[in-house]
């Protein structure tokens, strides 16, 4: 069985119709009719927000194992609770990512703490750093707090990257010739060229909007 069809099992059970999934799940609707109809698999923001908007299992839905469903987060007025993928992001060379599964944990964070900065739960994920290069901002273990909403570049931010099967944490600088320069804060790592037309399959996940640092 196929994710599209996985995806079509879910909105049968739960009695939905597509515009109201994508109402429920903040996937945009054309986005939405292209997953079911298996014309484009769902890229990583649309798999997070159906997990933590939707409660879906995503190691269900990209395998078919496991429960339809992840188990259910306590509800909280004051608390928003932010899934932890086990997903480890380069802070040096590169690291190879192995795909989005269910939430490893989750992190709680006020409501309000998070409406008086603009972030929204359902674009928020977070992932582990790993590697020195950019310290001292963000240091090996260290949990990033990622906005999947923020992900247009804007110079001097620090973004998680995608290229291929790799993941960084860097700055970013736009080049005059549309490319991106990934810049380390640990000045010992010299700036990384990436050039858009190498690397078609670049993906800006998000900016990273917090740090918890690994104290040790």
């Amino acid at each position: 069985m196929s994710i599209s069809e996985r995806l079509n099992l879910v909105l049968k059970d739960m009695n939905l119709k597509i515009k109201e999934f994508s109402d429920k799940s903040t996937v945009a609707y054309r986005s939405l009719q292209n997953y079911l109809s298996g014309e484009r698999e769902p890229n990583t923001e649309s798999l997070i927000k159906l997990s933590t908007q939707m409660g879906i299992n995503l190691n269900w839905l990209l395998t078919g194992s496991g429960n339809m469903y992840i188990a259910d987060v306590q509800e909280s007025d004051e608390y928003a609770y932010i899934p932890v993928y086990d997903v480890e992001v380069s802070a040096g060379h590169g690291t190879t990512a192995y795909g989005v599964t269910e939430p490893d944990s989750r992190l709680a964070f006020r409501k309000d703490w998070l409406t008086s900065r603009g972030l929204k739960p359902v674009c928020l994920h977070a992932v582990i750093a790993r590697g020195d290069s950019m310290e001292p901002t963000i240091g090996n273990k260290d949990t990033l707090l990622v906005d999947t909403e923020r992900n247009t570049p804007r110079d001097g931010h620090i973004y998680v990257i995608r290229a291929g099967d790799t993941l960084w944490v860097k700055r970013i600088q736009q080049q005059p010739d549309n490319s991106l320069l990934l810049i380390s804060d640990n000045h010992t790592y010299p700036p990384m060229p990436l050039r858009l037309e190498d690397h078609p399959d670049i993906e800006i996940i998000g900016r990273v909007v917090n740090v918890s640092k690994e104290l040790n």
